[in-house]
């Protein structure tokens, strides 16, 4: 798909800003926003339309958007002249600017006449409306003539532009000439219609030569104009963008420029009404902005917005939605609130910005970058596609108090990103359809496991509430390439969930979420439905067990999935954390009578997880901001402990604590903070995953989908978040398949999401979550000694003995070590997929020791002899085989 060339309404005095080459940036006083210059292609226009933003003169025929031909893709502008007594024609804005570099491919089908091109601008010295400057013709037999603002002059011959054959074109202008290249060859160069320097040129005009005879048939495509909008050669005090219905001009001021003198004013003086410039641009997919800042007073913010159409309505709306707040940082708002992406400071008062905003052509996120460096990540509004990007609008941030004060200048488009580049040291692949439906709900995948050769995964058939019922069950089985809807395999169809675990044993087990209270059990005991597989989800034998709580439980909702069954007061959410020797720990949420907000519980199973007990409360209070402590992700981390994150509340700070004994007794909840600041990290739904490589991996939810690592697994810090997926209900599953991936699941939105498509989807993409590797070995080696940073050894033969010395790392995959391994006081060992001969001896290990993991992605390894692991502070692991 073509990118598209961003121009303003010519009438309105719309506000324009395309990207400068960078030899004229000094010139222009302008900001590069793309190494290349956006092309208007026409592809997302409706044939037989107007190209938007341009405009038909009165008296002469309309070009129109045509499908018959076109230079790329299958869209061009037509001008067809068909009338004796009118030409053909068509004008389009653009930026004004004192030099310019337009360009574009032009197919003269038939030339009785010719065709002309014109840019349109103004004198140095005037006013008023814009006329022609530069006034281009060519004729019949290809040849190239010029106006000189009295007669016609020749200055490249016949045969110049091809009939019948795609011609491209360039006009470089400034103020006393303008050079004309076909080709890329440069033709000649013409002086300006008339005899005074251009001060500007602020459209184009494309249209068929006279009217007598009529016949003229040209195609127009790959539309470029080099510009950027400073300013410099506007009025003070006139309205260069419009103004919405009850809001308040910006106007250019002289107060101060970032260069030149003058800039874009918005001065809030009303506690009624915003000031907005409100700036429509020509249908295109993805868009590179960019603009100079300078909040001179900040009481509420600023708002930056794109405005676009989204699939399958007619309606154009805000399709991305940014502000400056008062304290300096960014916000970004997806349709139900607002979240703070950076600290403080980073657009400060008082001093000039840049701010670039990049959304790559297909348009599911934006990153956000300021004065060159990446500052912020944000998706759309709302969970539908964005089919395109009409327009941008910058405004002061709501009516009252009046005060924001914020000059803007250098504004300038660029050609979009065909995709945005991945940061954080993680590479989230490409979303696969499990299953979508128009006619079914198909919602939050709420639970996954690797099973055998299979990747498993079950998600919800019915819409958000506490009567809810009904599942799906997919398999994969090639890593989520491929999926298979597979109902018979489902282990508890009409649960309203279920969560899915890999048991050492070899076995699945599936716990239902929802649980029923026991008639005569005084409110402290509740039936537990569950489900156990011996062949890898093939078959399932179904069980009610049993949850006792040591107080009385109140039911989670007086609204039950099950009719003339009362719900329990705890419901049990993701998958269980199992000890070596077989004991099972589950996390639950709920009420105690008495609970005015949920509380977070840790469950305990002796029996495989048909009966729980309650090992203890995680987290508990009265008076925090929102629902409460619930939804909590619990694993086994790096330094023994276990780590529970929980949710709070609808866009509220995520929290989390840790225990050292097992689960009986936890750190007083503290908010969870990622990042080199350190910010708050709001979500809902979180799922932690410690990985073979030893990192600690948090998926979590709301808004959009993002993991964030504990690169040393152990959870005492976290990396920036990374968004892997924004249009979705933030709820979702994931599950380590290999030594550095994740697979990941969710949605195209719930029922109650905003602007929800027709279509259900659930899906999984691919999440690589780097090793960081210091020392990789491949091939053959005699023997392998590791003293520090992290060895990854990949399809290699060690013939001799394999050392890791103290506070090192080593991660095997696919590999053969012949002479045995010991390991002390390292900070990671895995081996995966690999056959180790010899004695293996991990001890003293202060992350993961980790020899098979079937239940991590770490593939079974073959040991010939016992594997001794003793004294390793978190997981220690062995699913090998002798």
């Amino acid at each position: 798909m073509k990118a598209i060339l961003v121009t303003r309404s010519l009438l309105a005095g719309v506000l324009l800003a395309a990207v400068l080459g960078a030899g004229q940036l000094a010139a222009a006083g302008g900001v590069v926003a793309g190494e290349t210059a956006p092309v208007r292609g026409y592809e997302v226009e409706g044939v037989g339309a107007v190209p938007a933003g341009c405009s038909t003169p009165s008296g002469k025929a309309a070009a129109v958007v045509s499908g018959e031909r076109a230079q790329t893709g299958t869209r061009s502008l037509l001008v067809n002249d068909q009338s004796n007594g009118s030409q053909a024609l068509t004008v389009c804005p653009l930026d004004p600017r004192s030099a310019t570099s337009f360009s574009f491919s032009a197919f003269p089908a038939a030339l009785p006449n010719g065709f002309l091109v014109t840019l349109l601008g103004h004198w140095q010295g005037t006013a008023g409306a814009a006329v022609p400057v530069f006034h281009l013709n060519v004729t019949a037999d290809g040849a190239v003539h010029w106006y000189n603002g009295s007669n016609w002059i020749q200055f490249a011959g016949p045969g110049t532009v091809k009939l019948n054959a795609w011609n491209s074109l360039r006009l470089e202008s400034a103020s006393r000439s303008a050079e004309l290249f076909v080709g890329g060859t440069s033709v000649g160069t013409v002086q300006p219609a008339g005899s005074q320097a251009v001060l500007d040129v602020s459209a184009y005009q494309l249209g068929s030569n006279g009217t007598v005879p009529q016949g003229d048939k040209v195609f127009f495509d790959d539309l470029s104009a080099s510009t950027g909008r400073g300013y410099e050669s506007e009025p003070v005090g006139s309205v260069p963008c419009g103004t919405p219905a009850g809001k308040a001009a910006a106007i250019v001021s002289d107060l101060r420029g970032s260069t030149g003198s003058r800039s874009l004013r918005f001065n809030d003086r009303a506690t009624d009404a915003q000031t907005v410039a409100a700036c429509p641009a020509v249908p295109q997919q993805g868009i590179d902005l960019s603009l100079a800042v300078y909040p001179a007073a900040l009481q509420n913010g600023f708002l930056l917005s794109l405005r676009g159409h989204l699939e399958g309505m007619v309606d154009p709306t805000v399709v991305f939605h940014l502000a400056i707040t008062a304290d300096g940082s960014l916000r970004w708002y997806d349709g139900a609130a607002w979240t703070t992406l950076t600290r403080p400071g980073v657009v400060p008062v008082g001093k000039w910005s840049t701010i670039r905003l990049k959304v790559a052509a297909d348009e599911e996120s934006a990153q956000i970058l300021v004065n060159g460096a990446l500052a912020a990540a944000a998706g759309p509004w709302g969970v539908r596609r964005v089919v395109d990007i009409i327009g941008f609008d910058l405004s002061s941030n709501g009516t009252a108090t009046a005060g924001d004060e914020v000059f803007v200048d250098d504004v300038a488009v660029g050609a979009a990103d065909a995709v945005l580049p991945q940061v954080g040291g993680v590479e989230v692949g490409p979303d696969t359809t499990i299953e979508q439906s128009t006619s079914n709900l198909l919602q939050m995948p709420h639970s996954s496991v690797i099973a055998g050769s299979e990747t498993l995964i079950t998600y919800a058939a019915h819409n958000d509430s506490s009567t809810g019922t009904g599942t799906r069950f997919a398999s994969s089985p090639d890593v989520g390439t491929t999926w298979t809807p597979d109902p018979s395999r489902n282990p508890l169809p009409a649960a309203q969930s279920y969560n899915l675990s890999k048991l050492r044993n070899g076995n699945l087990l599936a716990v239902s979420y929802h649980a029923y209270m026991v008639d005569g059990s005084a409110n402290k005991r509740a039936d537990v439905e569950s489900s156990v597989s011996t062949d890898n989800g093939r078959t399932w034998t179904q069980r009610v067990g049993s949850m006792t709580t040591p107080q009385a439980m109140r039911p989670i909702s007086p609204n039950s999935s099950r009719p003339g069954r009362t719900l329990g007061g705890f419901v049990l959410v993701h998958n269980v954390v199992e000890e070596a020797d077989g004991t099972l720990y589950q996390s639950a949420y709920g009420y105690y009578e008495g609970d005015s907000k949920y509380r977070q519980l840790i469950l305990r199973s002796t029996d495989g997880g048909l009966t729980w007990t309650t090992r203890g409360t995680v987290a508990y209070s009265a008076s925090i901001l929102g629902e409460g402590f619930c939804e909590a992700a619990i694993e086994r981390v790096a330094d023994g402990s276990l780590l529970a994150v929980m949710r709070t509340g609808w866009y509220l700070t995520m929290y989390a604590a840790r225990s050292t004994d097992n689960g009986a007794t936890w750190t007083t909840p503290v908010p969870l903070r990622a990042g080199p600041h350190a910010l708050p990290v709001i979500g809902v739904y979180p799922s932690l995953v410690t990985m073979p490589n030893g990192k600690l991996v948090l998926y979590f939810g709301r808004p959009g989908q993002s993991v964030m690592v504990s690169e040393d697994g152990s959870g005492a810090s976290w990396s920036t978040p990374v968004p892997v997926d924004y249009r979705n209900s933030a709820n979702g599953s994931a599950v380590p398949v290999d030594v550095d991936k994740l697979l990941v699941f969710g949605d195209r939105g719930a029922d109650w999401s905003i602007n929800k498509s027709p279509l259900a989807r659930v899906w999984s993409r691919p999440v690589g979550i780097a090793s960081a590797c210091t020392t990789t070995v491949t091939g053959t080696r005699t023997e392998l000694e590791v003293l520090s940073g992290t060895t990854c050894v990949e399809d290699a033969t060690i013939t001799g003995p394999v050392a890791v010395g103290h506070n090192a790392a080593l991660v095997v995959r696919n590999s053969s070590l012949r002479g045995g391994l010991r390991s002390s006081a390292a900070r990671t060992v895995s081996v995966c997929g690999s056959r180790v001969t010899g004695d293996v001896s991990i001890t003293g290990t202060t992350g993961v020791a980790m020899v098979g993991d079937r239940t991590r992605g770490c593939a079974p390894t073959t040991v010939d002899r016992p594997v001794v692991l003793t004294g390793n502070r978190g997981l220690a692991i062995t699913d090998g085989t002798r």
